[in-house]
């Protein structure tokens, strides 16, 4: 079914209310910023609606607004929302608790739901494509069956280009077809939009899990440095390196071990090496110990057992009368 909305013709002081009611209709419920003139405001809709489907040519007036705690509880469908900037844009949302800015540029794709609150701010009036989709169509094909936050698509990119073709495809296609083939036209766009989410939460990822690679190895290295210095604690670790001693914890959990655990096992390698090794001959253990960063030897013995399987001095013995 075609639509098409303006506030031409609708007195000044209620454009603003019939253009959010219009946009609550057919997306979702919206918050309007500050409105300089209502006898200037103007805004329209173009599209086509079909079987929980809308894609419309979206002109509005409104050069900020936000989707509130109270605009999400309003919505009594769920549904995703493909939008393609016109004009540039930033958005504004908290995803786990975390702020975070998106920019858009002309072109730029946002790739959202409505369960997500945010703040948007365009240069100029604002002016965008709109595909609304239901979550009964979308939902199956990611994973999870939900989005974790807002997707940000560049129009450069090889998806954000596939992804603008079929929306012009689209746009100047489904109009001219029966409601059915348009709804399964439209349905057709959610594989794109699914691999698109997929392939942006994967580079998201990867980009992290690089991030933390790199931090991980960076402790690492310092621990090499600093191993020999009873003094070598989180905190002081997590000082050096620009980090908090949360984040220092958090980037071992994935190895299965901690820092603690690191440093501890590193020091008895050390120790190990020294005292069954030919530069270690002239050492005493206890020597070799404490040069290494232990201040308890009873907690070195306890320890080099566990890890080795004998005491330090049955090691020894053991490797000198190998040959070694």
């Amino acid at each position: 079914m075609r639509i098409h909305f303006s506030t031409d013709g609708v007195p000044p002081r209620e454009r603003v209310a019939q253009w959010r009611d219009f946009f609550a209709r057919h997306a979702h419920h919206i918050t309007p910023g500050e409105v300089p003139d209502d006898n200037v405001f103007k805004a329209e809709a173009v599209g086509h609606v079909t079987g929980g489907f809308a894609l419309l040519d979206i002109q509005s007036g409104l050069e900020s607004m936000r989707r509130t705690a109270a605009d999400v509880a309003r919505d009594t469908t769920e549904a995703f929302f493909v939008r393609r900037f016109r004009m540039a844009a930033i958005w504004r949302t908290a995803t786990r608790n975390t702020p975070i800015d998106l920019a858009f540029e002309p072109g730029d794709f946002c790739i959202s739901a409505n369960e997500w609150q945010f703040e948007e701010e365009a240069k100029g009036a604002a002016s965008f494509d709109l595909l609304v989709i239901p979550r009964p169509a979308l939902s199956p094909l990611l994973a999870g069956g939900r989005l974790m936050r807002l997707f940000r698509l560049p129009a450069a990119s090889p998806l954000g280009s596939l992804l603008s073709a079929a929306i012009d495809a689209a746009n100047s296609q489904v109009p001219l077809l029966p409601d059915e083939l348009g709804e399964s036209v439209l349905r057709n766009l959610c594989g794109l939009v699914a691999l698109a989410c997929g392939a942006s939460f994967e580079d998201a990822e990867q980009a992290r899990d690089s991030t933390r690679t790199a931090q991980l190895t960076a402790i690492k290295r310092y621990i090499d440095l600093n191993l020999s210095d009873p003094a070598l604690t989180p905190a002081r670790a997590s000082a050096a390196l620009g980090l908090s001693v949360r984040q220092l914890h958090r980037l071992f959990e994935p190895t299965g071990s901690s820092f603690a655990r690191y440093v501890l096992r590193q020091r008895l390698l050390r120790c190990r090496d020294a005292v069954a090794g030919a530069t270690g001959t002239g050492r005493s253990v206890v020597d070799i110990a404490f040069g290494w960063g232990f201040n308890s030897m009873a907690t070195f013995y306890r320890a080099f057992a566990s890890e080795f399987g004998a005491a330090p001095v049955a090691l020894r013995e053991a490797r000198q009368g190998e040959g070694v």
